[in-house]
């Protein structure tokens, strides 16, 4: 059947054709298409979208058939939160508005009284009114709001959402970015590389341990569970008594059994000792470039799950640009074990990396950095990475990726879930505040040089309210070609060519 959008409810499975616009936000539960996500991400490259991959409303379907079971609905869906925040971050005035808002409260009764002493000093009323009338500060009022909305606007339309004029200011600052690394970094997509297990099967260890992460939001977790769908393990029980160790793993209680999933740290929280066969057997997965989660039941070491993440494609051109637009020094903050953070570090020639941290150590590096004189941004994608993104002078989060909690802390969501929209974000920050600034010192010169005419009895009304409109004019102009900034972005057939070798195909 055909309903108004307004009545789909959380649940209802949606049919989709080639054509048609995404109304919903949900998963694919039958068939595959290649959606145009443009107006959510800002990427004019198709997306392919198969079983169990997120859809967002506002998307279109260029060619293929899906189903969809409703998860997000009316305004919960991320196409009504990016319009929610675009109007809430243009509502939200930066120092220099506020300044020039406060100015003009002054400005305004001060040339009133010099209006007055004009008049006293000439007695010629037209010179008077001419002064009145062309010292209107109109170009000045709007020089700052018309290049924070335009800037705004260019992030919106490249899926970079930008919260308000005075954000813009803050991450032209910046001088020091924090990266998390799992899904951040890396593509956030993570893969179950090996099974070690002791004393029981490979497929009963990982049935155990995916009922204990059913409640985790943590991708390491959550790639856990999709290997046991992947090969079709049976979940018999529910958890009980599950506890969520932030940056460490979880606990829970399966089939009377204590389980304990996560890292070291977890283990050595729990008192369960680790004896040097698996220590030395997690070492070598790490040096590998995995992540090794340990499993204990019943407080004694059963098994280990080696997982492993691939660095983002476009990671390295965007910290390149990054520094290339004046950031003077990136670091890494992440929880996963030292020789995974190494190779990372390595490979895209970060400054400094910090591993094995739990939430409270990434917020503590961050207010260290903060101390130090630093302007700092944090980017993540996780809950625990939230209290940092709170802390930072600007907190980043990949919205594609990102938990919701990160979204909401976040000054910048990365609706792509690209590291190059963050460049752009960056170098978009400074290009605002350069209009900004221009078109302030213009409109400020503008009405000197008018006032100064006019008492001079060069400048007349028509011909001072002329210049006067055009150069408010002109700074609406200068404002508007921000609208078609670019940062040098990558083109979209180098994405393509990135989305190609992902695939494995060659053209």
């Amino acid at each position: 059947m055909t309903i108004p959008v307004d009545e789909v409810e959380m649940g209802d499975r949606i049919i989709i054709r080639s054509g048609e616009k995404v109304a919903v936000d949900g998963a694919i539960i039958l068939g595959s298409a290649n959606l145009n996500e443009a107006a959510i991400t800002g990427e004019s490259v198709l997306a392919a979208k198969t079983l169990d991959d997120q859809v967002f409303s506002g998307t279109i379907v260029d060619h293929g058939y899906i189903e969809v079971q409703a998860e997000r609905v009316g305004d919960d869906t991320t196409f009504s939160r990016i319009i929610e925040l675009v109007e809430e971050a243009q509502e939200t005035k930066s120092k220099t508005e506020k300044f020039l808002e406060h100015f003009a409260n002054m400005y305004t009764p001060s040339i009133v009284v010099l209006a007055v002493l004009v008049y006293l000093f000439t007695r010629n009323i037209e010179m008077t009114l001419t002064f009145l009338v062309i010292a209107c500060p109109g170009a000045l009022v709007i020089s700052a709001p018309v290049s924070i909305v335009a800037g705004i606007g260019n992030g919106a339309r490249n899926g970079v959402l930008i919260k308000g004029g005075e954000v813009m200011e803050q991450l032209a600052k910046i001088d020091t970015v924090v990266f998390d690394k799992t899904g951040t970094l890396t593509r956030g997509r993570p893969e179950v590389t090996d099974i070690h297990s002791i004393r029981m099967k490979k497929e009963e260890l990982l049935r155990l341990t995916v009922e204990a992460e059913m409640i985790s939001e943590h991708h390491l977790g959550q790639t856990i569970v999709k290997e046991a769908k992947k090969r079709n393990i049976p979940l018999l029980n529910q958890p009980k008594q599950t506890e969520v160790v932030k940056g460490n793993g979880i606990l829970a209680v399966i089939e009377g059994n204590h389980l304990a999933v996560g890292n070291r740290k977890l283990m050595d929280t729990e008192g369960i000792s680790i004896n040097t066969e698996m220590e030395m057997y997690a070492l070598k997965r790490e040096r590998e470039g995995n992540a090794a989660v340990f499993v204990s039941i019943s407080r004694e070491i059963a098994g280990i799950i080696s997982i492993t993440d691939r660095i983002r494609p476009e990671a390295a051109e965007a910290i390149e640009k990054l520094r290339k637009n004046g950031v003077k020094q990136i670091i890494m903050l992440t929880g996963d074990n030292r020789h995974t953070a190494e190779l990372v570090s390595e490979e895209l020639g970060l400054d400094a990396v910090y591993s094995e941290l739990l939430p409270e150590d990434k917020v503590a590096a961050v207010q260290l950095l903060k101390e130090q004189g630093h302007r700092v941004a944090m980017a993540g994608d996780g809950i625990n990475d939230a209290p940092a993104i709170a802390t930072a002078d600007i907190g980043l989060s990949m919205g594609d990726g990102g938990t919701d909690i990160a979204m909401e802390t976040a000054d910048v969501v990365l609706m792509a879930d690209r590291l190059d929209q963050f460049a752009h974000a960056h170098a978009l920050a400074k290009a605002t505040v350069r209009n900004m600034k221009q078109n302030t010192f213009f409109a400020v010169g503008t009405v000197f040089f008018l006032l100064l005419g006019v008492l001079i009895g060069k400048v007349f009304l028509a011909s001072g309210m002329f210049i006067h409109e055009v150069s408010v004019l002109l700074v609406i102009l200068n404002a508007i070609r921000l609208i078609r900034y670019t940062s040098d972005k990558p083109s979209i057939r180098k994405q393509k060519e990135v989305l190609t070798n992902e695939s494995g195909i060659t053209e």
